[in-house]
């Protein structure tokens, strides 16, 4: 049966009880440290919000639990201060930066795309309108991205450059507007011009991809001769892959089908990518458990292409052993001649701010991931939920950051989830708060687009409980249309 991910996304996402809030209380600069900042905000209405306001937005309704601002270094996106918002007598809220540090908040936010991870720069101090210094960020970060399209496909490209015409006035009629609430309600509008120009351009960046790029989905059961075929006919510029979720490999009839899974597959020229524990179980059994259970996938699946050495790594559930099991893992599949030339993927929990400030995806990398472990991985991935974990305009932003962090190691989204059973009441949403279907098909052209679209790509989304979305009547409908329409656009024949 597939692998239920409800508890490991709660615990890693927004159960924030007064323990996690206290231990972050001293990590960095406290909010009432460094130079303030005030900043406006306006709703749906155009009206000022205030404190409450605000947190309700933010949130979306699910309030204390939802509250994941942070103030990030501005280049690493590391954390600064945890949860530095505050309420404000003169603005809808204010925060503290530290002199003399480029710095940026990020926080859940909606425009009509859905809510993104919000990643406001900070200029200094004074009063600022929230949604201009976002759109700002983004429309000065879009400019490096224009040229590589321009080669690769002019006509995206000009609609891309159309649509940051329209951000650029609206930025100038923000210009025109003394600081307060008009500023506010004129930042507005230029958030949703410059959303609006940065999810065109991730999109149209699938054609940037790499020529051996693969297209990726997630199997948590063995697939059967038509799923194969049909996995094998979303092929990426370097084809398609499956990773494979085997729930016990010391179950040898269980493991038969897998091996007749695995031929399969690779009969079809379809990458398999072998998960040596999924991160729900990362934290169980003794080291000689993990041992046997690495050695039973070994030997049944050691013809696999590559192998994902560690799941989900930075999520708080995974426990103090998660580095060190992964690198055993990874040290056992180098030594081992079935498998020492297969590539090794570490998949990271993405989130910027649901959780604690130590487990913020790049202060986690840089406080966490030891130097052998990064030198025995060839591809580092993300888990993205974005329904826990808003991602939307700052995909590109957050991938450069992590590619920065960890150089020369190829990239991935190597987990994407949406509206599945188990997923469905996180508090935000992406692409529509009503239709899971055209959700669930924004999602996945958007974070598989923008993964692939960048030099040294490996692949995306390896989607989760894909086979199970693929049945008549799953809820949000299959997303094979879409991944195919994307391997298109990156093979450059769509």
């Amino acid at each position: 049966m597939p692998v239920a991910r409800r508890d490991a996304l709660r615990l890693g996402g927004l159960a924030l009880g007064a323990a996690a809030l206290a231990a972050c209380a001293d990590e960095g600069p406290s909010p009432g440290e460094g130079e303030p900042v005030l900043l406006d905000a306006v709703g749906p209405d155009g009206d000022l919000l205030d404190w409450e306001g605000l947190r309700q937005i933010q949130s979306n309704g699910a309030g204390e639990d939802g509250w994941d601002d942070q103030l990030l270094d501005a280049d690493t996106l590391q954390v600064v201060t945890h949860a530095p918002l505050e309420d404000s007598e003169e603005a809808t809220c204010q925060l503290r930066v530290p002199a003399g540090r480029a710095c940026a908040l990020t926080l859940s936010w909606p425009t009509s795309h859905g809510y993104s991870a919000l990643v406001a720069d900070i200029p200094g101090p004074g009063r600022h309108a929230l949604a201009e210094l976002a759109a700002r960020s983004l429309h000065e970060r879009q400019v490096r991205r224009l040229g590589p399209l321009e080669a690769a496909d002019p006509d995206a490209a000009a609609a891309v450059r159309g649509l940051r015409e329209k951000t650029g006035a609206a930025l100038e009629a923000c210009g025109a507007e003394a600081a307060g609430p008009d500023r506010a309600r004129a930042g507005a509008l230029a958030l949703e011009a410059a959303a609006s120009a940065q999810l065109a351009l991730d999109r149209a960046c699938a054609a940037l991809a790499p020529a051996d790029a693969l297209i990726g989905v997630t199997l948590t059961r063995p697939p059967d001769d038509a799923q194969v075929e049909r996995i094998a006919a979303l092929a990426g510029p370097g084809g398609a892959g499956a990773r494979l979720v085997v729930e016990d490999p010391l179950d040898d009839g269980l493991m038969r089908q897998w091996r007749g899974a695995l031929d399969r597959l690779r009969g079809a020229g379809v990458l398999a990518v072998v998960q040596v524990c999924d991160s729900q179980a990362l934290d169980e059994g003794s080291d000689d458990d993990f041992d046997a259970r690495l050695a039973a996938l070994i030997a049944g699946l050691g013809g696999a292409g590559a192998w994902e050495t560690g799941n989900e790594l930075g999520g708080s559930w995974t426990g103090d052993r998660a580095v060190e099991r992964t690198a055993r893992a990874a040290r056992a599949l180098r030594d081992d001649p079935a498998t020492a030339g297969a590539a090794r993927l570490l998949t990271l929990y993405y989130q910027l701010g649901q959780d604690d400030a130590e487990h913020s995806l790049l202060t986690w990398v840089g406080d966490n991931l030891s130097e052998e472990l990064v030198e025995l991985t060839d591809v580092v991935g993300l888990s993205v939920y974005p329904q826990w974990h808003p991602l939307g305009t700052a995909a590109d932003r957050v991938l450069e950051a992590l590619g920065a962090a960890l150089p020369g190691r190829r990239l991935a989204v190597s987990e994407l989830g949406y509206g599945a059973e188990d997923l469905d009441d996180g508090p935000w949403w992406f692409g529509s708060a009503q239709d899971a279907a055209a959700a669930r098909t924004a999602v996945a052209e958007h974070v598989t687009a923008v993964a692939l679209g960048r030099e040294g790509a490996w692949g995306a989304p390896f989607w989760w409980y894909y086979l199970q979305d693929e049945v008549p009547g799953a809820r949000g409908g299959p997303v094979s249309t879409t991944l195919a329409e994307v391997a298109a656009r990156a093979r450059g024949s769509g």
